[in-house]
């Protein structure tokens, strides 16, 4: 029984995929207008704690779960230059379910769909924190034209 519990609890992190967002923002330089597309995805991870109780005694078996939000951008400023970049949220939204986290799955991707709203906050809140650096790469990429 003891090495069932461990394997359980060592096996325990596993990665699905959920929900999908995009967003594409046009932002107004020098060398002409910047196209950005973002694409964000969804990542669960789950970890079983606790154990399954014996006849008798309760269970403290349940499933720990984090969603964490990864956004991958391309930025295109005209023909010259072409941008990637990954951006990523930890813990966007989380819980716990009872139980066993294989038989929870669906369960906790119904959550997650739940929090739509709360993921395209983050996703927008990453896009305005990337605007920076979208500029900076677009400037440096004119000083070394410039320069070279």
């Amino acid at each position: 029984m003891k090495k069932f519990v461990l394997a359980g609890m060592l096996g325990a992190a596993l990665a699905t995929p959920a929900l999908a967002l995009e967003h594409e923002v046009m932002i107004d330089h020098e060398d002409g207008p910047i196209a950005a597309d973002y694409k964000g995805s969804v990542t669960i991870e789950t970890t079983q704690v606790g154990s399954a109780g014996v006849a008798g005694r309760p269970s403290t078996l349940r499933c720990n779960w984090t969603a964490s939000l990864n956004v991958e951008r391309v930025a295109m400023v005209g023909e010259s230059l072409r941008s990637q970049r990954s951006l990523t949220t930890e813990d966007v939204a989380s819980g716990t379910r009872p139980g066993w986290c294989e038989t929870s799955a669906k369960a906790i991707d119904k959550l997650v769909d739940s929090r739509s709203d709360r993921f395209r906050t983050a996703m927008l809140a990453l896009v305005e924190q990337d605007r920076s650096a979208i500029l900076a790469e677009a400037e440096s990429a004119q000083n070394n034209s410039l320069g070279g």
